[in-house]
């Protein structure tokens, strides 16, 4: 039987694009190291990862060592190894047009939380709750009520899936911001409090980073 390889997660020392997979390893109980690196060690760190970027997943076994970079790349991988990408083919594809939708959002919200700064420019901060967001809140729940509607308490199915960690730090990364951005969406709100509520990610939200916009 083949032991469980070493594990370490670099990124910056934010939450970020490593947020989902801290999740998912928190809900795993995976031990792992969670290198945050300090922005002034990137230039040098960065000609040392693949593609210059991070997060990188380093796994390190007898048989040598894997270095996975992109953040769905080791998000997916960390599911699979977990048997956290759903429990049948139908679950597996749900989970990855949640994913796939999520990582859209994500995508428009990285680019007005983070750049140039964080959350420095309010006109496109709040054109973005106002045209973005919302159309993507509405795609979610939707995907969301037919989930319920097949008795389920997830986006994919029964247990949780990478997609569920991955759209949970997301929609808490928007309230975080705007409180109200949430408010009579119920289907939403309950899959964040129910989420919230797994023992081993409240845990992990009792001792992780601050909120990213703390740093605003």
């Amino acid at each position: 039987m083949s032991q469980d390889p070493e594990r370490e997660l670099i990124y910056f020392d934010i939450r970020g694009r490593a947020e989902s997979i801290r999740l998912l390893l928190a809900y795993a109980r995976a031990p792992h190291v969670d290198r945050g690196i300090p922005r002034a060690d990137w230039p040098t760190l960065k000609k040392t990862v693949p593609l210059g970027q991070v997060p990188v997943l380093i796994e390190r076994s007898s048989g040598g060592e894997r270095v996975i970079p992109q953040s769905q790349a080791i998000l997916r991988h960390l599911a699979r190894v977990f048997g956290l990408d759903g429990m049948n083919e139908d679950e597996r594809v749900r989970a990855d047009i949640v994913a796939e939708t999520v990582v859209e959002l994500r995508t428009a919200w990285n680019r007005v939380a983070y750049n140039p700064g964080w959350l420095k420019d309010q006109a496109a901060t709040d054109a973005h709750f106002r045209d973005v967001f919302p159309r993507f809140r509405a795609i979610l729940e939707g995907l969301l009520e037919q989930s319920e509607e097949r008795g389920a308490l997830y986006f994919a199915g029964p247990t949780p899936t990478h997609a569920d960690f991955l759209a949970f730090d997301t929609l808490e990364s928007h309230r975080e911001v705007v409180a109200t951005c949430l408010d009579g969406h119920g289907s939403l709100q309950r899959f964040l409090d129910d989420v919230r509520a797994l023992p081993p990610i409240a845990d992990y939200l009792a001792r992780r980073r601050p909120s990213d916009f703390q740093r605003a």
